[in-house]
Formats: C-alpha cells, sequence, structure tokens
C-alpha cells in the first residue's frame, strides 16, 4: 500500500462501526462457507494465545486460502502485515477496506479480524508478530518512554504509512531469520520505530477502546454489548433511541446516556454508521441502484442517504461508486 493512502484514497475511507460490523447477506453466506459462525454472531472470542515458556515474542509467517475467523481479542501487542490479499478489517470501532501491504499495530486486548470473501486466486499471506508485554519488560524505563506510552493510550490501533512502514516491511523478515534473544531485539526495534513518530501521515490511529469499568458500569456495558448485537441484526430496520430502551427495559433518557457514555456517540449516529458501513460494501460489490441500496440499509429516503453518506464519506455515492469503478479499471 502506497504512501499517499492517506490522501483520500476511497479504499482507506472510514465506514465506522463499533462491535456489530454488519455484512450483506450475501458476503455472511460466503463467510459462513469458511466455518466462521463467531464472526456472523459478532461476539468478540477471547483467544489463548499458545506462549512456549519463558518466550517473549511469537512470529507467525501465513499462507491461506482467504482471511477468515472471528473477531478476537487477546492481552498481546500484535503487527500484522498483509503482504498479499484484500478484504475488509476490522479493529476496535473502525471497519476498513484492506489491500497488500496493509501493516497494523493493534493493542492489548483490541478486538480484531481481517476478513477476505472467499478463496482468493493466489491466496492471501501474512506475517504477524505478537509480544507479551510481561512484567520486566513493562518496567524498562525505555518500554515506559517508547512503545508503553503508546499502547496506553486510548486507542485501538494503528496503521502505518510512509517511510516508518517501509522501514517495519524490512524488518520483518528478519523476525524469521533469527532467535531468541536477536528475534526479541529484532522486535523490540521495530516497535521502538513505530512508537518513535507522532505523524499522522505516518500512524494514523484506528478506533477508541472502550473504558473498563465496574460494578454496574461493568453491567451496562454488557447490555449495551447484546443491544449491539441486536442492532447489527436489525440496523436496516426502522430504528430509534426509544425503541432501542424498550428492548433493554429501560427509560429512553437513561438510555440514550448510557449509550453515548459507553459507546462515545449517540445511538442515532452508531446505527447510520453501521448503515453507511454496508453502503458502501454494497456500492462496491453489487450493481444495484442507489436507491435500492439507500433501502437495503435502513435509510429509504434517498435525499437524508446521500447526506448522512456524504458526511461520513466525503462524497457521494454515485461518486464513491464512479471512484471504487475507476480504480477497479486501472488495475
Amino acid at each position: 500500500m502506497s504512501a499517499d493512502i492517506w490522501q483520500h484514497d476511497l479504499d482507506a475511507l472510514v465506514c465506522r462501526a463499533l462491535h456489530g460490523w454488519p455484512l450483506p447477506w450475501a458476503e455472511r453466506q460466503s463467510i459462513c462457507r469458511f466455518g466462521s459462525e463467531e464472526f456472523l454472531s459478532m461476539k468478540v472470542v477471547q483467544e489463548a494465545v499458545p506462549f512456549a515458556e519463558g518466550k517473549t515474542l511469537r512470529v507467525l509467517d501465513l499462507a491461506l486460502p482467504a482471511f477468515a475467523g472471528a473477531v478476537h481479542a487477546h492481552p498481546l501487542i500484535e503487527l500484522t502485515w498483509i503482504s498479499q490479499g484484500s478484504g475488509l478489517r476490522f479493529v476496535g470501532g473502525s471497519v476498513e477496506p484492506f489491500d497488500t501491504g496493509d501493516l497494523v499495530l493493534v493493542a492489548p486486548n483490541a478486538a480484531h479480524a481481517w476478513l477476505s470473501w472467499g478463496p482468493q486466486p493466489s491466496g492471501v499471506k501474512a506475517m504477524v508478530m505478537q509480544v507479551r508485554p510481561t512484567a520486566s519488560l513493562t518496567s524498562l524505563p525505555e518500554w515506559a518512554d517508547g512503545i508503553g506510552r503508546l499502547i496506553n493510550e486510548p486507542v485501538s490501533a494503528w496503521i502505518l504509512g510512509g517511510g516508518v512502514a517501509e522501514e517495519v516491511r524490512r524488518a520483518m523478515p528478519q523476525l524469521l531469520q533469527s532467535r531468541g534473544l536477536a528475534q526479541l531485539a529484532v522486535g523490540l526495534s521495530i516497535l521502538d520505530l513505530i512508537s518513535g513518530t507522532n505523524d499522522l501521515a505516518l500512524r494514523r490511529p484506528l478506533g477508541l477502546q472502550s473504558p473498563r469499568h465496574e460494578g454496574t458500569a461493568a453491567a451496562d456495558a454488557r447490555r449495551i454489548d447484546r443491544l449491539l448485537t441486536w442492532v447489527g441484526a436489525h440496523f436496516h430496520e426502522d430504528l430509534c433511541a426509544a425503541t432501542a430502551a424498550q428492548h433493554l427495559h429501560v427509560t429512553p433518557a437513561a438510555f440514550s446516556r448510557a449509550f453515548k457514555r459507553l459507546v462515545g456517540r449517540s445511538f442515532t449516529d452508531y446505527v447510520n454508521d453501521l448503515r453507511i458501513a454496508e453502503a458502501c460494501l454494497l456500492l462496491r460489490r453489487t450493481d444495484q441502484p442507489i436507491i435500492d441500496v439507500a433501502f437495503a440499509c435502513g435509510l429509504p429516503t434517498l435525499s437524508n442517504f446521500n447526506v448522512q453518506f456524504r458526511r461520513r464519506i466525503g462524497v457521494s455515492p454515485r461518486e464513491y461508486r464512479r471512484a471504487v469503478d475507476l480504480k477497479a479499471d486501472a488495475k
């Protein structure tokens, strides 16, 4: 992926979503064929990563027919480089198209998944580095001043671009060529390189981490999670805060306050984010008329659909589809 991905490249426009990440039914059925029922349930799977005893760093060199699986989370720092393949990347509160070259650093406990639609003609490839933030590692002053400071930000992940991304891609194969302390040194040098820049053109944040609360607030968060799963199945219908509040057996005012506090945006904005995320997929992957796309996404009024789409994507649905078609023709 080139360094100009931040310059209004339509494939890098954010179709924001949180937890629910809806997909067109045809796409969902395609995923089903790969046995990803956990993904379809839209629940985050807590992954237990097998680490060899005494190891701090783990490297995976993957070659697969397609990217498929559950949205998952784990307490590790993860750097993922897509060396071949394309699809949708789900991280925290963000869902974006990805292509070959995608390079993302995921914070501990952030929900994430890379997903492609069916087997790719030449398969897909990725290299993944996972670092366990052990007490002996995080107690180092150099850690606290660098990567420790970065991963403590309220951000789910960072997508890397420009010269930093090129340096990281050149360094990552060295992880496969080294072992033990030498391998750890390479991994830490990569993390140090990433944490050393504050330039948004080189390290762009993806999604906000949901705050962790105890007691009553944690119970509220669990109820909101259940609600988001329900919204993901019904966002194409006429949804409003009053309907959602009734689903949770609370007053509309209490629901609106809790939702904004826990999710970080209003219920209406959240639902429309989901609708526009799905609209982007339909515009990219089908020839459906725009009015049919709007209706399928729960925005049956074309004028409102155009307003909501432009507000989030920066162009009209027609302009978006035209740009996607031109980009496909140029390949």
